[in-house]
């Protein structure tokens, strides 16, 4: 074990050690916190912002959530790094949160997550002081609860945390390349297309360690290459969708009044859950893990950005046509 490793792994135990001295009564807290960082919770707060508050914000949003989640996922498959109770014995996580602890370690998955939406909203809203520092705050306890649950080193986190802010800060450049150029949208596609079909083909062509604990794989390869087609589904469905609204549909909530509001992006909330909850698991069990997963999530990610503003967009027509 090297030195810097050796000093993460003593930073993890300090705070597994104080886990047991305050009997856990910070478990629970912690695993809340954590929560903050799982991606169905940051897909609501996304469809907040592009639905209902700042379409342009939400945008943005959505193209630092694409960036973060492929980059992620491309060094989880790179570096292949396990979690910590795998490279030290004396590591023992949280329970309940071992089962969102899957695959790799490196980078924290939870924390890139988090830094895209709440850094994405710190950006924006740089000169709104309280915004700005809440939002940051919630990135970093995000990060430190992966840490105090024991499911990521120090390391996994601070690289999220770095790489998340290149992404954050270049998308600003991205954002103002499309609108030099109203055919730009086709050519980001084009390069998005092609890039997600390269990391799923690379996902499935290279090697991967095959570790045993007790008998059991630590983590299986079958399982890290079936996800790279999913996030590549819902990155296609996402930006293709949004293609065609900004080009055809164009919808606006501005004149909605806010219970309108509060109503249906209620609705569509639930039409994310159900998406994820019900609909890409039945797709699965029909079409099998590629086929139906793949679908599943491409339906998820063109759902927030075309249909249910196709659905807002109708909703607007019939409204203002009745007045």
């Amino acid at each position: 074990m090297g030195r810097f490793l050796e000093l993460q792994i003593d930073y993890l135990l300090i705070l597994q050690n104080f886990r047991e001295i305050t009997h856990g009564i910070f478990d629970n807290l912690f695993g809340f916190i954590t929560q903050f960082g799982e991606y169905l919770f940051l897909l609501w707060i996304v469809a907040l912002i592009y639905w209902m508050i700042d379409k342009k914000c939400g945008l943005y949003m959505l193209f630092t959530f694409y960036f973060s989640l492929m980059i992620n996922q491309f060094l989880k498959v790179t570096a292949c790094i396990y979690r910590p109770w795998v490279l030290d014995s004396r590591i023992h996580p949280v329970p309940s949160a071992i089962k969102m602890a899957t695959g790799y370690s490196f980078p924290s998955g939870h924390t890139a997550g988090a830094t895209s939406i709440f850094g994405s909203i710190a950006v924006w809203l740089w000169k709104n002081k309280l915004a700005r520092y809440l939002s940051i705050l919630a990135i970093l306890l995000v990060g430190f609860s992966r840490n105090y649950l024991g499911v990521h080193t120090p390391q996994d986190v601070v690289v999220s945390l770095i790489l998340g802010a290149f992404v954050l800060f270049g998308n600003l450049k991205l954002l103002k390349w499309l609108e030099k150029n109203k055919n730009n949208d086709i050519v980001l596609f084009a390069i998005i297309l092609v890039a997600s079909l390269l990391l799923v083909l690379y996902t499935e062509l290279k090697t991967y360690p095959v570790d045993y604990l007790n008998g059991q794989i630590l983590v299986d390869p079958e399982s890290m290459k079936f996800e790279s087609l999913p996030k590549a589904g819902f990155v296609l469905g996402m930006f293709l969708g949004w293609i065609i609204e900004n080009r055809t549909v164009n919808f606006d909530t501005k004149n909605f009044s806010m219970p309108a509001k509060i109503f249906l992006y209620l609705i569509g909330a639930l039409g994310i859950y159900l998406i994820c909850s019900h609909l890409i698991s039945f797709l699965i069990e029909i079409f099998g893990k590629n086929i139906g997963g793949t679908s599943g999530f491409f339906i998820l990610g063109s759902f927030i950005s075309l249909i249910y503003p196709l659905v807002l967009k109708i909703y607007a027509n019939i409204r203002y046509k009745s007045l």
